[in-house]
C-alpha cells in the first residue's frame, strides 16, 4: 500500500467534489494530502503493521481541516473518526461535512477542543493522525497523554527549532521549549510551544509514547521558532506504552491505574510477536509491600530459557535490562516469578507483588 499514490487519485475526486459543492465558505487553503508522502516514510515497507487491517482498525484524524486525510483513509476501507474544533477550524467544519455528503462517505465527524479536558469515543483506536496540531496547544502534555490512553499508534508532526529567535543556539542536549508571544509566529495567537528535538522526545516519553521513527524536514541546521525561512518540522511514528499497551499481557496483570502502571501478581507474563534482542523492565516496590516481604527476588524466563534473576533489595523505583535469546517464528513469551507477594485480604482480593510501569523491547 503506497498512500502517496492513492492520495493522487483521491485528490482528483476531492477537487471534483469541491467544484460541485460551490460553497458559500472558503475551503481550507493548504494541501493536507501532501502529508501522504510523509506517512509513507513513517510507516515504511510494511504499513499494515501499523495501520492494521482495513475495516477492523479504527483511525482518528485530529485537527482534520476539510478532512482530506480522513477521506483518503476512508477510501482505503479504514473506519475513520475526524475531530476538529469548529471555532478554530478554517470554515467552522462546513468543508468536511460538505465533502462527506458529496462523496457519500461514512467517516464520523466529532467536534472537540483538544486543548481542554476533551473526551474520545469509548473505543480503542489503532492510529491517531496528529499533524500540525501540537504547537497550537496550550496543554500539549494533556493531549498526548489522553491519546496514549486510547490509541495504539500515533503519527505526529510539529514545528521544532535549533536556535532562539535572536539566532542563539538552543542547547541540543537539553530538553527545552520556547513559548511564543501572541504575535510572534505568523501573527497567530494560537501558536504556543516550539520544542527542540530533545524537548519533544522528552515530552513524548513522559506522555507514555515510544518513538519508533523520527525525521525532520525544512531548515535542519538553523531553524528557529518564528521565521518562515527557518521552519523545521519533526515527523514521528509513536507507539503507546500507556498501560503497557506495547506488549501483549498474559497472566498475572491487575487493572490499569490512572497513571498507566499496573500491579502484578507473583507470576506474570507477556508476549511479543516480533523478534527482540533485549528487554528493559521498570517499576516500583512500594514501602508497604517491602515492610512485610523484605527484598523480593524476580526469576525471568524467555521462551522457557532462564535469564539472570533480579533482586529488588529495597523499596522504591527499580529497573533492569536483559539480553534475549534467539527467537523462532512463534515470537517471544517472557515469564516473571516473584518469590514473595502480599496475599489477598478481605478488602482486596488481589495478590500483590510489584508495580510494573513499563516494559521496553528492543
Amino acid at each position: 500500500m503506497i498512500l502517496q499514490a492513492e492520495a493522487e487519485r483521491v485528490r482528483k475526486t476531492l477537487n471534483a467534489a469541491r467544484q460541485r459543492v460551490a460553497p458559500a465558505f472558503e475551503w481550507y487553503p493548504y494541501d493536507s494530502l501532501a502529508n501522504a508522502e510523509r506517512l509513507d516514510r513513517l510507516l515504511g515497507a510494511s504499513p499494515l503493521d501499523v495501520l492494521g487491517e482495513p475495516a477492523t482498525s479504527p483511525i482518528l484524524d485530529i485537527g482534520c481541516a476539510d478532512g482530506d486525510l480522513s477521506l483518503l483513509l476512508d477510501s482505503l476501507g479504514f473506519p475513520v473518526t475526524a475531530i476538529d474544533h469548529a471555532s478554530t477550524n478554517h470554515n467552522g467544519m462546513r468543508g468536511i461535512r460538505a465533502l462527506r455528503e458529496a462523496l457519500g462517505s461514512s467517516i464520523r465527524i466529532l467536534e472537540a477542543d483538544i486543548d481542554s479536558q476533551f473526551t474520545l469515543p469509548d473505543e480503542r483506536f489503532r492510529l491517531a493522525v496528529f499533524f500540525g496540531i501540537l504547537y497550537h496547544l496550550k496543554n500539549p502534555f494533556h493531549a498526548l497523554e489522553r491519546l496514549a490512553k486510547s490509541c495504539d499508534y500515533c503519527v505526529l508532526s510539529t514545528r521544532v527549532a535549533r536556535r532562539f529567535p535572536d539566532a542563539t543556539p538552543i542547547p541540543a542536549e537539553n530538553p527545552l521549549a520556547y513559548l511564543l508571544a501572541a504575535d510572534e509566529l505568523n501573527r497567530d495567537n494560537s501558536n504556543y510551544w516550539i520544542f527542540n528535538e530533545a524537548g519533544l522526545r522528552r515530552l513524548l516519553t513522559r506522555a507514555h509514547w515510544e518513538v519508533v521513527e523520527f525525521f525532520t524536514i525544512g531548515d535542519t541546521q538553523t531553524s528557529d521558532p518564528v521565521s518562515p525561512q527557518h521552519d523545521e518540522r519533526a515527523y514521528c511514528l509513536l507507539r503507546s506504552h500507556y498501560g503497557l499497551a506495547n506488549v501483549q499481557l498474559l497472566e498475572g496483570w491487575h487493572q490499569l491505574e490512572d497513571t498507566g502502571w499496573r500491579w502484578v501478581a507473583r507470576r506474570f507474563a507477556i508476549r511479543c510477536d516480533q523478534h527482540r534482542t533485549s528487554v528493559t523492565v521498570a517499576g516500583f516496590l512500594p514501602p508497604e509491600v517491602f515492610t512485610i516481604t523484605g527484598p523480593v527476588g524476580l526469576a525471568i524466563k524467555a521462551n522457557g530459557t532462564e535469564l539472570r534473576s533480579e533482586r529488588l533489595a529495597e523499596a522504591g523505583d527499580w529497573t533492569f535490562t536483559r539480553k534475549l535469546p534467539e527467537q523462532g517464528s512463534d515470537g517471544l513469551i517472557l515469564e516473571f516469578t516473584a518469590d514473595k507477594a502480599l496475599p489477598p485480604t478481605d478488602s482486596d482480593d488481589r495478590e500483590l507483588a510489584l508495580i510494573v510501569a513499563s516494559i521496553d523491547l528492543l
